[in-house]
């Protein structure tokens, strides 16, 4: 497939539920390809976030636009350039890790599925496992299996909601080495994460608190700016400078 940048707009983003408000006038906008952590505690609105700018939730008010499109008017063309990896198992289990490659990529129209599949599985080094059952792997492998899936089609957009979670240090790096190998080829990926440290890998992140922004710019410059060397001493200093 042939990739161009994709735009992303969050614009005043707002959403409730019941008596209780996830997201309170959230702005963002990326247009070149790069790595967007949204970072921030459990709780925080990662999720409830991602989930609008895939036109799952319905914003209360506010708008997510992917280039052009309102998430919620998104159609099957538009979900072709978007790859989306949720927070629960969303795979397959008595089927083979080849054999949801294969699914997800029939889904999504890909022509070349052998070559597409066999650059997924590559990219999250599960070659060796490509003929195993789902239910037979590792939590950590199921984590990569289901990033391969989100990326099988080549989409211009990755959407990936707490990716690394309950993954040992070695696969989560193995898992930022892809991150880097797909920015690399033109997409865009906003990854969410409750694991401060790790959005250093980011190339920018949008610090979250109770569903409010604290901050959005590079790591270094978050860092620079609250005068501290971590990205957890850089946020729980934003967050002691709003008291």
């Amino acid at each position: 497939m042939s990739r161009v940048d994709s735009e992303v707009i969050l614009d005043g983003l707002e959403k409730t539920f019941g008596d209780t408000t996830a997201l309170r006038g959230i702005d963002l906008e990326l247009a070149e390809p790069s790595i967007v952590g949204i970072a921030g505690p459990n709780g925080s609105g990662k999720t409830t976030l991602l989930r609008c700018l895939l036109g799952v939730e319905t914003p209360t008010a506010g708008e997510a636009r992917i280039d052009g499109t309102a998430a919620r008017t998104l159609g099957a063309a538009d979900r072709a350039r978007i790859g989306y990896m949720p927070q629960h198992r969303a795979l397959y289990e008595d089927l083979t890790v080849r054999e949801n490659l294969a699914f997800f990529a029939r889904l999504y129209g890909v022509e070349n599925r052998a070559d597409a599949i066999e650059r997924a599985l590559s990219t999250v080094s599960l070659a060796e496992r490509a003929e195993s059952r789902i239910a037979s792997l590792s939590g950590g492998m199921i984590r990569r299996a289901s990033l391969a899936c989100a990326f099988v089609h080549d989409p211009a957009l990755l959407v990936l909601d707490e990716p690394t979670v309950g993954l040992d240090p070695e696969l989560r790096a193995s898992m930022w080495d892809a991150f880097r190998d797909r920015r690399d080829g033109g997409a865009t990926i906003l990854v969410s994460t409750h694991y401060l440290a790790e959005a250093s890998q980011c190339d920018q992140v949008l610090f979250l608190r109770d569903g409010r922004v604290l901050a959005f710019d590079d790591p270094e410059s978050h860092r620079e700016r609250t005068g501290t060397n971590s990205m957890e001493a850089a946020f729980l200093a934003l967050l002691e400078a709003e008291l």
